[in-house]
């Protein structure tokens, strides 16, 4: 019997569709473009939640978030195991359970460690924030908490201005532990040390993950998995990687205003303000252009660093003798906004916070490689694999499809429509409802704001066919009146109805609608 493939899956932090084969050739990621050359690249693929921790749980689970009921960042998998029962296995797990070996390194599930999943064990940086030791104690005269990966003596020394400032207020280091208080003393936005790339996590998790590669048995499957936060605020990289950008050449995007139609509400808190300001969330704050320029020059290094990292890992599989016979697989939790409607953030339900890359390359040296332009979601990644492996389907849980059959003819057809949700962060400034649902086609996205009896509190709706940018809320144009009506059905039929024909899916434990009050 032949050995059945290895998976490499690489997953990041707040990254959409930005890498250079995602059509944007000022940005310099050389090494995710050569393997995006190799593979097959999904164009339209989305989360169902953007946050990382409700999205990691539905792409490594199958399940999606009506279902999972994670809607925070909270330790979420040894309830979730308890409630599904022992049939249930997240992804890693379920390769386990088939004979591979597994094994983690970096930032992959946003959760408590699950030793469960992972037979060589699940490797963090010392100085994680996932670490307890990464958070407790001082680490050079400032608590560990604020110190963070920040290299630079720029950065320390706002740090410890700022710490100072509350100390003299009376606050402790057991008052940081408060995120509102720990708020007050945050780094700024960016880091940009004159460092190797192993001073920050990203690089000590790829030194890990090629560590990992060379030590594993040759005549047993393996699946791997690294992950990476440098591409979540703050936006952490060494020097040379902002060296490959001149911000004065670097342009905004064009559209930096919220929808005609929609409320303040609808676009959601902006991440960088806790870094340049003190106050948090708790005010409302928008980017200026200088900010701007320094936020999308961080972007910019961060991907070329994370780029550089994979091609580390990429050369380690090949030196293994392990790239023919090796899926690897590259995406993000979810998407972020990098200043359209100038906004820097992933708190809302428009289609920058829920666009994820996902390339996906097969083992051998014929592979089929290509375009898929038609629509896939998180929940359809667990099942491709499992094809993919040629190992079983689990019964009872799974709410995603197969995308084995796009990745043996990449095309445009696919599902007749995705699905995501939103529910309030505690964080939010404004909170107007309780549960957010919207569907997306290929042309539309129809979103309705719910209060906690499930009535309506406001509905929106883009045509990206006329307006790409969601410059106007058309909710209320009576033009758009019969496509609201079809778009409404299609979020009323729920996920089940909206599957590609003869899809083969299994349905997943709660069959709740996205209008469900389930939740």
């Amino acid at each position: 019997m032949a050995k059945r493939p290895n998976v490499l899956f690489l997953i990041t932090h707040d990254v959409g569709r930005r890498y250079g084969c995602f059509g944007n050739p000022n940005i310099h990621t050389p090494h995710i473009d050569e393997l995006a050359s190799e593979s097959v690249v999904f164009e339209q693929h989305f989360c169902h939640w953007p946050l990382c921790g409700p999205s990691r749980a539905n792409l490594f689970s199958g399940c999606r978030p009506l279902t999972t009921q994670r809607f925070d960042n909270e330790p979420f998998l040894p309830k979730f195991r308890e409630r599904m029962g022992p049939e249930f296995a997240p992804l890693p797990e379920h390769f386990r359970n088939q004979g591979y070996e597994t094994g983690a390194a970096g930032f992959v599930y946003h959760d408590v460690d699950d030793p469960q999943s992972w037979s060589l064990g699940h490797w963090r940086p010392p100085t994680s924030e996932m670490v307890k030791a990464g958070v407790e104690g001082t680490r050079d005269g400032l608590p560990a908490r604020l110190r963070g990966q920040y290299q630079s003596a720029e950065a320390l020394q706002l740090i410890r201005e700022r710490w100072e400032r509350l100390e003299a207020l009376g606050f402790t280091e057991k008052d940081i532990e408060r995120e509102e208080v720990a708020r007050q003393a945050r780094g700024p936005a960016v880091d940009a040390g004159d460092v190797a790339d192993e001073a920050y996590h990203g690089g000590q998790v790829a030194a890990r993950a090629v560590e990992m590669l060379e030590a594993l048995p040759g005549d047993t499957p393996f699946f791997l998995a690294a992950g990476f936060i440098d591409t979540h605020l703050p936006f952490w990289a060494p020097r040379r990687y902002w060296d490959l950008y001149d911000r004065d050449t670097i342009a905004l995007p064009a559209f930096r205003e919220a929808p005609e139609g929609s409320p303040e509400w609808a676009m959601g808190d902006a991440e960088p303000a806790q870094y340049y300001t003190t106050h948090g969330y708790d005010k409302p704050w928008r980017a200026s252009g200088e900010q701007s320029l320094e936020l999308l020059h961080g972007r910019c290094a961060v991907l070329s660093f994370f780029d550089h990292l994979v091609g580390k890992i990429l050369a380690a599989l090949e030196r293994a003798g392990h790239a023919g016979d090796t899926i690897v697989v590259l995406t993000s939790d979810h998407g972020f906004h990098d200043g359209e409607h100038g906004y820097w953030g992933k708190h809302n339900l428009w289609d920058k916070s829920l666009q994820a890359p996902l390339l996906i390359r097969l083992p051998g040296a014929d592979r089929q490689t290509g375009r898929v332009s038609g629509l896939t979601e998180h929940v359809d990644v667990y099942p491709t694999l499992c094809d993919l492996a040629g190992l079983p389907r689990p019964e009872g849980f799974i709410e995603g499809v197969s995308m084995a059959s796009l990745l043996e003819a990449p095309g445009p057809e696919f599902k007749k429509a995705v699905f995501a949700h939103r529910k309030h962060m505690w964080h939010d400034r404004i909170k107007a409802y309780d549960l957010a649902d919207t569907v997306r086609t290929q042309r539309y996205r129809f979103t309705r704001y719910l209060d906690a009896s499930g009535g309506l509190v406001y509905a929106e709706l883009f045509d990206y066919d006329a307006d790409a940018e969601e410059r106007r809320n058309l909710a209320k144009d009576t033009r758009y009146a019969p496509a609201r009506a079809a778009l409404e059905k299609t979020l009323d039929d729920g996920w089940q109805a909206a599957q590609p024909d003869n899809a083969g899916l299994c349905q997943g434990r709660n069959s709740a609608t996205p209008g469900s009050r389930s939740t």
